[in-house]
């Protein structure tokens, strides 16, 4: 054991170094992980308050694209793409009472924390319901 200690080759240094930088990976990883439920959860909850507004006015109208905009400043800016099983009137976006309406709201972000490389991801959130507003004809 005398021997071990007074052994010059700095073998445990290298062990020590290789550990602390297998640990520093480990935690970068963590913090990517939860960086990314987080934002998760922001999409969710972006998207849930848009399909309560359009299904409530049976439309993606003025409102739809104020809300998202308030949003916008709330949270972070975001894209998102609306869709309805079939609409009462395309040109405006009306959709009849009954009927599907969907919303995707998507962000691209990076993989921070790999280096030089810059890993690009694209995170989304869809939601939908059914629209409660009756159009007459």
């Amino acid at each position: 054991m005398h021997r071990l200690l007074k052994n010059k080759r700095a073998e445990g240094y290298i062990d020590i170094c290789v550990g602390v930088v297998a640990l520093l990976c480990v935690l970068v990883l963590t913090i990517n992980i939860y960086s990314f439920f987080t934002l998760k959860q922001d999409l969710d909850e972006i998207s849930e308050q848009l399909i309560q507004v359009a299904t409530y006015n049976g439309c993606f109208s003025d409102e739809f694209n104020q809300r998202a905009n308030d949003l916008k400043t709330q949270f972070f800016d975001f894209d998102y793409t609306v869709s309805a099983s079939s609409y009462y009137n395309a040109a405006l976006k009306k959709v009849q009472l009954g009927q599907k309406m969907t919303v995707t709201v998507s962000v691209q972000t990076k993989l921070v924390g790999v280096g030089v490389v810059s890993v690009p991801i694209t995170c989304t959130s869809t939601r939908s319901g059914i629209s409660e507003k009756y159009w007459k004809g």
